[in-house]
């Protein structure tokens, strides 16, 4: 608190909204949220849906999951689903934090490991079907892909056999269609408390530059 003080006696104010955001707690700069981006594409679509979301079309999205969530069973951490979107060529799906379905389910076993998403969705009706849960397996055969059963990132789709995806319609009956394919790529997206102290850090190094330019005219005067 005294360096942050003795800065903004000096008009250094830059230097000190830094250190002030440096000096919060730990926390708050590494959130437990973790989010990601993926593309994909359907592979298969039920005869219901094929008009509006016809095999071959390209979609994307994005999910995001708390890491620090307790399990609730081997592997099985519910409710660590936080937001969920996904998008087609003019239809989209997104987040139902009222379904009951909500986990993140990490399996490690010799036959395979498999990284599960599974989340409750909501969105428009095509014809008498309603979105209700969208499901992603990202599988290794080899079982070298995840160690443990603990909350991690999902793994590399480089060193998976498999990137299973499927979205799930149901109608007044109970009778489910699907849509279902793979995924093309899937990157972390970086966390906004992380970009902004970072871009904070640069704006304070020019700020110390303009400092020491006008430190050195005043000693030159």
């Amino acid at each position: 608190m005294r360096t942050i003080k003795a800065l903004l006696s000096k008009g250094l104010i830059l230097p000190a909204i830094v250190l002030s955001a440096m000096a919060l707690p730990l926390n708050s700069a590494n959130a437990a949220l973790v989010q990601y981006a993926f593309t994909g594409t359907v592979g298969s679509a039920g005869s219901a849906l094929r008009p509006t979301i016809p095999t071959g079309s390209s979609l994307s999205g994005t999910f995001s999951f708390e890491d620090t969530t307790t399990a609730t069973g081997t592997g099985r951490y519910m409710g660590a689903v936080q937001n969920f979107s996904l998008h087609f060529d003019g239809y989209s799906v997104s987040f139902d934090a009222s379904g009951d379905t909500n986990l993140v389910r990490i399996i490690d076993r010799p036959s395979g490991d498999i990284w599960r998403l599974r989340t409750s969705v909501m969105g428009s009706d095509i014809g008498q079907y309603s979105p209700t849960e969208f499901r992603l397996d990202l599988e290794d055969e080899d079982g070298n892909a995840i160690t443990g059963t603990g909350l991690r990132n999902p793994p590399s789709l480089g060193d998976l056999s498999s990137t299973q995806w499927r979205l799930v319609f149901e109608n007044s009956n109970g009778r489910a269609v699907r849509l279902q394919g793979v995924l093309n790529s899937l990157t972390v997206v970086p966390l906004p408390a992380a970009v902004l102290l970072f871009g904070a850090g640069l704006i304070s190094l020019v700020g110390l530059g303009a400092g020491g330019l006008r430190n050195l005219r005043r000693s030159q005067a």
